[in-house]
């Protein structure tokens, strides 16, 4: 089977998971509608300036809260493939955020270097940007299972850098069509912040919060599906 094809079937399976157990991931369904529902809260009726400094602590706050539902559905997962009661959020929810921060700094660093030697070299800007963006992206697969790792093994031993390196070199295909999916999920409410009245954009985004809940819970369950997959292939004993 090619790594697209596999894509989706565990995009099937997983979907056809969360429905046959949708109470089990209803209070993260929840959650996220929610959480999708105060990020489109329109500050600039309210008097505030675009970019003010209560949007951007509510921001940061609506960006966290998600990353908490993300590591309860994980565990949820986890708990079913480990056959085991689910783990508390108190330890996953600091671990997974720190990783991510991690990840994200390397992410940066790539095209950060690249733009700095492009800089010194006389190199045009649009190549220069190209090639920082397509450096970014390299790195960004080879980091995609780094945060998961994280939670989803329990040896702090692990390097789990070295892991996600190994992991995304048996299929990087397959991450390539995760990250895609995951990014066109999220471009409809990037497309929405462009309509210049905010009483369009609430409108939209409270009726997109009902898809992208349900879509954010069937991709964190394939993320989990994909993870155990591509650890399988590498013949990975950890727990």
């Amino acid at each position: 089977m090619g790594s697209i094809a596999r894509f989706f079937k565990f995009l099937k399976e997983s979907w056809q998971l969360v429905l046959k157990n949708f109470r089990v991931y209803l209070a993260s369904y929840i959650a996220f509608f929610l959480v999708d529902v105060l990020a489109s809260i329109p500050w600039q009726a309210f008097g505030f300036p675009e970019q003010s400094t209560p949007e951007i602590l509510f921001s940061l706050l609506v960006g966290i809260s998600s990353l908490v539902i993300i590591v309860n559905v994980i565990l949820i997962e986890k708990s079913r493939y480990k056959h085991r009661e689910k783990e508390q959020l108190l330890y996953s929810v600091p671990t997974y955020l720190i990783y991510s921060l991690y990840s994200v700094l390397i992410i940066l660093v790539g095209p950060g270097a690249v733009l700095l030697a492009g800089s010194m070299a006389g190199i045009p800007q649009p190549v220069m940007i190209g090639l920082a963006v397509l450096v970014g992206l390299i790195v960004a697969i080879f980091v995609a299972m780094v945060a998961l790792a994280s939670v989803l093994i329990d040896n702090d031993s692990i390097n789990y850098f070295k892991m996600s390196y190994r992991m995304a070199r048996q299929d990087v295909l397959l991450i390539i069509c995760f990250g895609a999916l995951s990014f066109l999920v999220e471009l409809p409410s990037f497309a929405f912040d462009q309509i210049p009245d905010w009483r369009f954009v609430v409108s939209f985004n409270l009726l997109y919060a009902f898809f992208d809940a349900a879509a954010m819970i069937t991709l964190t369950v394939t993320s989990v599906r994909i993870f155990y997959y591509l650890k399988h292939q590498l013949n990975d004993q950890s727990q």
